[in-house]
């Protein structure tokens, strides 16, 4: 089944508010469902569309294209945006396994912050303005990104923007640029939603078959499954460190 929300050019959150229910509820009774978004501005991370998913029992996948950001691997012009994409996978009673991830070798938030506060980042990131590798952040800012294992994580930010673009009918990343108003705010897009009910598909023991691999993965030295720090952060009553000037400057625009 496919659930196709017109986020009516508004921001995507409320359109996955809308759609996620009957996407859900589709993937329960069918074993599979896709939700195709358009007309919205992603702005954020993409956990907050699988894990509600992964708490209903549900596998789930996201995915969206923005603008030209980063370069596929042999190239020097940006064709791609950092093309993310998360993965949840449910766990009865406890957390669910979450992946999100630009398919960027670092997002272009994480390198503007290095510049911002004068810190390095691998050589790999990205291109200078002269095409060539740079380490400085601000050399990168002005020029292109790269993606993560080079030919590896570029055909998956090719099947991002096949998926976000192609899949939905929506903008390819070159045409959100070319269609882009240049106010400074997000460009519109889709995304792409995948819910798979592993019950319906692997059967009525599949969750002790995974709790098996999962305690296997736990018993690695060093290993950390992907989230759980996410997870950790939520219920943990420690103090936390804040950006104090950051949260000056929000204050300052919202007064503004």
């Amino acid at each position: 089944m496919v659930v196709n929300v017109h986020g009516d050019n508004g921001y995507a959150p409320l359109a996955i508010e809308r759609g996620a229910p009957a996407l859900a509820e589709a993937a329960k009774q069918l074993g599979v469902a896709v939700m195709s978004l358009t007309h919205t501005h992603h702005f954020a991370a993409l956990w907050p569309e699988t894990e509600p998913l992964a708490a209903k029992g549900l596998i789930g996948l996201a995915c969206v294209c923005h603008t030209p950001l980063m370069a596929p691997e042999g190239s020097k012009e940006p064709l791609f945006g950092t093309n993310p994409i998360s993965f949840a996978w449910p766990r009865p009673g406890r957390n669910p396994v979450a992946v999100d991830m630009a398919t960027a070798a670092m997002s272009l938030g994480e390198v503007q912050i290095a510049a911002r506060e004068g810190h390095s980042v691998p050589l790999d990131t990205g291109l200078g303005p002269d095409g060539e590798r740079r380490q400085p952040p601000n050399e990168i800012v002005k020029g292109t990104l790269l993606p993560f294992g080079g030919y590896k994580g570029s055909a998956i930010a090719l099947m991002v923007e096949l998926l976000a673009a192609g899949a939905t009918g929506e903008r390819f990343s070159f045409e959100a640029a070319e269609a882009d108003k240049k106010d400074g705010g997000p460009p519109r897009g889709g995304e792409f939603v995948l819910a798979i009910s592993p019950e319906l598909v692997a059967g009525p023991d599949w969750a002790e078959h995974c709790e098996e691999f999962f305690r296997r993965f736990d018993a690695i030295e060093g290993a950390r499954l992907p989230g759980s720090r996410r997870h950790n952060n939520r219920t943990s009553a420690a103090p936390r460190e804040i950006d104090a000037d950051l949260v000056e400057r929000i204050r300052a625009l919202c007064r503004a």
